[in-house]
């Protein structure tokens, strides 16, 4: 997946991009919840602004990876028709992300008290929708559109997710998945 990690690269090639990456490149710990949430909401951005980062995988969605730091990962996720996530949490990341083009699918889930997983909400997401996830929150991310419709994503981890605990219908157990999202 492409790094762009010089950041006076990464200010040249997404100048919308700035006052985030000025919020990110910032941190000196895991990044306030709300704060993403505010600052994705006022970002206007669309696929041109971001264009270097807009790669499709073929095997399932792909992740790449804006910039990054030891405590923020910034990427531009490519969904084509049928992607989706593993049903998963993010135990000890702050996540969220923006809609930036297409419209995806959140389906949330709740944990049961016998540990299987229940869904509870289902969530359209249109263009400039945007999605904080919560420690606790169990969730999968798809785009459901049809066969020539593609959803692209701006995600935020803080800091950046390594390993995440992933759910299957009918299980009470989890699993932890270090390389859940290298499908490309």
């Amino acid at each position: 997946m492409p790094l762009l990690a010089h950041h006076s690269r990464t200010a040249t090639e997404f100048p919308k991009l700035a006052e985030l990456i000025a919020y990110l490149d910032g941190l000196q710990g895991r990044a306030d919840l709300a704060t993403l949430r505010d600052i994705l909401t006022r970002l206007d951005i669309s696929r041109e602004d971001i264009l270097p980062a807009c790669v499709f995988g073929q095997k399932g969605y792909r992740r790449n990876t804006i910039c990054r730091s030891d405590w923020y990962e910034l990427l531009a996720n490519c969904w084509h028709s049928g992607h989706c996530t593993p049903i998963h949490d993010h135990r000890g990341v702050s996540c969220a992300f923006k809609v930036i083009e297409g419209v995806g699918t959140e389906i949330r889930f709740k944990l049961t008290d016998s540990g299987l997983i229940c869904p509870v909400e289902t969530v359209t997401m249109k263009p400039g929708y945007v999605c904080s996830a919560d420690e606790p929150d169990i969730h999968e991310v798809a785009n459901m559109q049809g066969p020539t419709q593609d959803l692209i994503t701006l995600h935020i981890y803080s800091p950046p997710i390594t390993k995440m605990h992933t759910y299957q219908y009918g299980e009470a157990s989890t699993a932890e998945c270090g390389d859940c999202y290298e499908k490309c």
